[in-house]
């Protein structure tokens, strides 16, 4: 037998070499090409998720003014490729998270020609310093293996944008001017963090509140201005700050205050950014001090101010309240922080103590006494961070200097609107918006306080039992306008709130948020009046409801307010359209005693001070949580009641006429 003839092998042989070549082609053009491909769609989809989390660590930061507690954003910084059998995988892509100049201190963002509104105040913000604050960028960086047109995702001056070699992308809006408002938040500390993990970054507030200064332009030829470095150059800030930019320099109709936004050559690739903002404006400045990473640095008190009116007025016998602030220089509070306090001259009156400390708010509270013995006219009361000698200069930013004004005893009760603060101008009177019943009430009061407020909320609570209601007459698809809605304010700012089918009253209103049609809350500047329109006042009846003339109806108003300089104040007052009923209204008053250390926080409330001018037999009614509303005891005694220390209490003295009285006092 013999197979010389027989070529079966050698075909099988080759078949088999062809199709293993086919293979190592297949796979090398796999591993050639679809594998980066993959591994590229990989790196993009985790850079788009790194610019996603970069743009919640800057809403992390921006929010830092109104957040008083640490915030955490995880970041992943690298990203892992899918398992593959055959294919061989490089080393995962990882990155850098880094911050740029945030601990430089020649790196700087640089208010200019700020002066505060405030007299106090403005001995920090004198408009002729610039004040400097050091802050950068936060920037992530990737090191992709395949993805290597990848931008580099930037943080700074609340944007968030991507570096391409050929330009930049942002991926959010600017928040640093909005109208009147500047928030400025600067970063702080040092971290570079890389990876193929994600990392978590802490956004601790190092200097944070709610509240702004007011401030405008030092003279009437320069402009408040804001300066800071910036990788974006000043075209690309313009863009942003586009609906920020007046087109029509000077109309201050349209809520645009940017003049201009200028660039120049900065260090290194960085440029320079100026916004300069229009003269003759009053805004609204907030600043925050965030910290990232290491190397975090805390601020330290910078100026004292005080907290409402400094124009204060003492009668003999009686005491006043004196707050003010510790700040620093972002115009935060700073705890814990002493405060001296002095009257100077002689027969002067007194303070009850030389030192207090900041509370957690930055407030110290002093109390100024007047004897009877004590001089009319005016007295000198001195605060320092500083001990307080022959040196003393109250327009130095850490010093405070109050006059008060000592008169005679008074010889009325502490229910009328006083002479400064913000004012009831007696003025009310009943009307009618719909040809029916004067149902009805506006009035005025006017701003005393020596600065800018702006109205938050107004309580409502009719001395009359059987004023059930506030309803207006007119449907809201009608433009919001005066004895139209059921509050509707006129100040410097209107506001106004609507509830559809009207509210029960006795109730306290937040202006811009309660109602179903609400505007912005109202601002008065200081010395301006606004004028209050509430319609229409309805009664329970027998036979239902319906308006009631408001004629000689006492109602009892507390509006409470924000200040320019920071804080709150409040101002309770009655109205009565047309006049008292009757006779002339009683006269309140009320006394506040404990047992001593063992009353554990709970108080007698005694009326008994309190007198009517005709000896009219009269009702007490209390206020015992600081709302406004008095449903909380009635009778000339309160005994034994828990009120925490600090709470406002009011009571309520009314007449068999309806004509009523108030009078407010801190418990101790």
């Amino acid at each position: 037998m013999t197979f010389m003839g027989d070529e079966r092998a050698q075909s099988v042989q080759v078949g088999a070499v062809l199709l293993f070549g086919v293979l190592i082609i297949a796979f090398s053009s796999y591993q050639a090409f679809a594998v980066p491909e993959q591994n590229r769609e990989v790196e993009f989809n985790h850079n788009q998720q790194v610019q996603t989390q970069l743009q919640d660590l800057r809403n992390a930061i921006v929010s830092v003014p109104g957040q008083p507690s640490q915030q955490a954003v995880s970041v992943q910084l690298g990203t892992r490729y899918p398992s593959r059998l055959v294919a061989t995988n490089p080393g995962p892509p990882s990155g850098l998270l880094y911050t740029d100049g945030t601990s430089n201190e020649s790196q700087n963002l640089t208010v200019r020609n700020a002066e505060a509104i405030t007299p106090e105040t403005a001995d920090y913000w004198d408009g002729a310093t610039p004040r400097h604050y050091n802050t950068g960028a936060v920037a992530y960086k990737p090191e992709y293996n395949v993805y290597g047109e990848a931008p580099e995702t930037v943080y700074e001056h609340s944007v968030v944008y991507n570096q391409f070699r050929e330009g930049n992308i942002t991926l959010s809006e600017q928040a640093m001017v909005d109208g009147r408002d500047i928030t400025l938040v600067t970063v702080n500390g040092s971290m570079s963090r890389s990876a193929s993990d994600s990392v978590t970054v802490d956004i601790e507030p190092k200097s944070q509140s709610s509240r702004t200064v007011r401030v405008t332009n030092t003279t009437a030829t320069s402009n408040v201005s804001v300066s800071f470095l910036s990788r974006l150059p000043a075209s690309e800030w313009s863009v942003l700050l586009e609906d920020q930019i007046d087109p029509n320099p000077g109309d201050m109709s349209n809520e645009r205050y940017v003049a201009s936004v200028t660039g120049a050559e900065g260090p290194g690739s960085l440029y320079n950014i100026t916004v300069v903002f229009e003269r003759g404006v009053n805004y609204r400045l907030k600043m925050a001090k965030a910290g990232v990473g290491t190397r975090v640095t805390s601020e330290s008190e910078a100026y004292l101010t005080t907290v409402g009116s400094e124009n204060i007025t003492v009668a003999k016998g009686e005491s006043e309240e004196i707050v003010l602030e510790v700040r620093d220089a972002y115009n935060n509070p700073v705890s814990d922080i002493e405060v001296n306090g002095s009257v100077d001259g002689n027969n002067a009156g007194s303070l009850t103590t030389d030192t207090e400390s900041s509370d957690s708010d930055g407030r110290v509270k002093f109390i100024y006494e007047a004897s009877q013995s004590t001089a009319t006219g005016t007295a000198t009361v001195q605060f320092s961070l500083d001990e307080i000698d022959g040196s003393f200069d109250g327009e130095t930013p850490e010093n405070v200097s109050i006059p008060v004004t000592v008169t005679e005893a008074n010889q009325g009760s502490g229910g009328g609107s006083g002479t400064s603060g913000l004012i009831y101008n007696e003025d009310a009177v009943a009307l009618d918006s719909n040809g029916g019943t004067d149902g009805g009430v506006q009035f005025t009061v006017t701003n005393e306080l020596a600065e800018e407020i702006t109205i938050t909320t107004v309580a409502i609570d009719p001395v009359n039992d059987d004023i059930i209601r506030l309803s207006d007459s007119f449907s809201n698809d009608r433009p919001p306008a005066p004895q139209e809605n059921e509050i509707y304010i006129q100040a410097d700012t209107d506001g106004h709130t609507d509830f559809g089918g009207g509210t029960d009253v006795p109730r306290t209103v937040d202006v811009d948020s309660d109602g179903g049609l609400n505007g912005p809350n109202p601002v008065l500047s200081d010395t301006s009046t606004a004028t209050f329109h509430l319609f229409e006042f309805v009664q329970d009846t027998l036979f239902g409801s319906s308006e009631i003339d408001m004629t000689g109806e006492s109602v009892t108003i507390t509006v409470t307010y924000e200040l320019a300089s920071g804080g709150t104040g409040s101002k309770m007052f009655t109205v009565t359209p047309g006049g008292a009923n009757t006779n002339e209204q009683p006269n309140a008053d009320f006394t506040i005693a404990s047992n001593g250390p063992e009353s554990n926080d709970k108080w007698d409330f005694d009326a008994g001070p309190s007198n009517d001018p005709q000896g009219d037999t009269v009702t007490y009614e209390w206020d015992l949580d600081g709302d406004g509303i008095f449903d909380d005891a009635s009778g000339q005694t309160v005994q034994n009641r828990k009120v925490d220390s600090g709470t406002t209490v009011a009571l309520r003295v009314i007449d068999s006429g309806g004509n009523a009285d108030t009078i407010r006092k801190e418990v101790p």
